[in-house]
């Protein structure tokens, strides 16, 4: 990033809209309009003037109105039958509400299944790490996967439900990602594929990249394939449902004779990759958009091996 790039990101209308929340009363009268629409079960949610002032805290009308007013525009839209929150509004209360700005807490390590991709033993635990959830091998000490760990995920769970929330979690951004979409703020993501190698082992995985808040989301090149409808039709044939199965338990499948990936070439990108179940074999390649195409259905990879 150039200075001038930072210079523009922090503008003043930016400073002024950060400063604009420094005020209890101001964050009470969000507050308030969420709590209306979670009352009445309703997004957007219009309150009258005269209810968003009884439902706050404040000592005269004038200075609700100054307080109000300030809001109004960037995180309260004014309509003709009241006040409700903004895009940008919703997202603060969110913001609140969920402690986004407290540290996560600590859990107690629990063991997960899958097996590590490095040392092929089944030894994987779920745990915290530096303000992270982590999923590393208790047997050669790798890390497996890294991701943030908001406080509202811990919040009502234990150490095995944290697990399992972060295991449906990543399958939600894998799938917002491969449409181009940000899973923060739904801009626009670039994707690259890289190549890793550790231990003798080479992995490849594909670099999303937010181009408005610079979101940055590593994921195995093997995920994109699960997630094709042929694939995914394939494995839940084989007992294995794509989008219930937390993805640190795939990493074994990625790395063994199960699950074959082939990348012939990195630009343009030239990737294959077979999938091999009960003598039932799916074969599809990626090209260089990441685009996913079966070669040849399971079927007629039978009857080819059988002439």
């Amino acid at each position: 990033m150039t200075p001038t790039d930072s210079e523009d990101r922090v503008s003043p209308s930016a400073s002024d809209a950060i400063d604009s929340l420094a005020n209890d009363r101001r964050l009470e009268i969000l507050i308030a309009l969420a709590d209306r629409e979670w009352e009445v079960q309703e997004n957007g949610h219009v309150m009258s003037f005269t209810d968003l002032y009884d439902a706050v805290d404040v000592d005269s009308t004038s200075q609700f109105s100054y307080h109000l007013t300030t809001l109004v525009g960037r995180f309260v839209a004014e309509t003709d039958g009241g006040y409700r929150l903004t895009y940008a509004g919703d997202k603060v209360v969110r913001a609140i509400l969920s402690g986004l700005y407290e540290a996560p807490p600590t859990f107690e390590a629990v063991d997960v299944d899958g097996v590590c991709p490095f040392c092929r033993e089944a030894a994987l635990v779920a745990d915290s790490l530096e303000e992270r959830f982590v999923v590393r091998c208790a047997a050669c000490d790798s890390t497996l996967l890294a991701d943030a760990f908001p406080r509202s995920q811990a919040a009502h769970r234990s150490p095995s439900e944290i697990a399992e929330s972060f295991g449906c979690g990543i399958w939600s951004t894998a799938v917002a990602v491969d449409g181009g979409v940000c899973p923060e703020c739904n801009g626009v993501v670039d994707a690259a594929v890289d190549s890793h190698e550790r231990d003798g082992l080479v992995v490849h995985t594909v670099a999303h990249t937010c181009r408005e808040c610079r979101t940055m989301i590593h994921l195995p090149i093997e995920v994109f394939v699960a997630l094709h409808p042929e694939t995914a039709a394939f494995l839940h044939r084989h007992g294995i449902s794509v989008l219930e199965t937390p993805l640190w338990e795939l990493f074994g499948s990625f790395t063994s004779g199960e699950w074959t990936t082939d990348v012939r070439s990195m630009s343009p990108l030239e990737a294959r990759f077979e999938l091999s179940y009960d003598d039932e074999m799916l074969v599809l390649e990626m090209d260089d958009d990441l685009e996913v195409t079966p070669v040849a259905k399971p079927s007629e990879i039978g009857m080819e091996a059988n002439k």
